[in-house]
């Protein structure tokens, strides 16, 4: 079935489901779209990611992380816990710096597995 959103009204009923979701949830929605977006092309690589931005008071600059994916075979087909983006990390094996709401993820750039704190 190919479905086209083409008018506000469908964008903003298709945005009314994705906020009534959990963050968990959510990531996962995101996690079957975005990798979706990527492109090659001349010697570079893009892609959509979801990131999480978060700035210190006491801290100058933005801490950005990408949001990494929860290892869904670790977690016998779940999400992990609905806990928030409070897992962070980075990727061994692109330094990359993750947010998860699981303790095992994967990095949403190169496909790694990271264990989170």
């Amino acid at each position: 079935m190919v479905c086209c959103v083409t008018t506000d009204e469908d964008r903003d009923r298709l945005a009314e489901q994705l906020v009534a979701l959990p963050v968990y949830e959510l990531v996962d929605v995101l996690r079957r779209v975005l990798p979706q977006y990527t492109e090659d092309h001349y010697g570079s690589r893009t892609e959509l990611a979801l990131a999480q931005v978060t700035d210190y008071e006491d801290e100058p600059g933005l801490q950005l992380e990408l949001v990494a994916w929860p290892d869904r075979d670790y977690y016998d087909g779940g999400l992990g816990i609905d806990q928030g983006l409070w897992e962070s990390g980075h990727c061994a094996k692109c330094d990359t710096e993750v947010a998860s709401n699981a303790k095992r993820a994967f990095c949403p750039y190169c496909g790694s597995r990271c264990d989170l704190t």
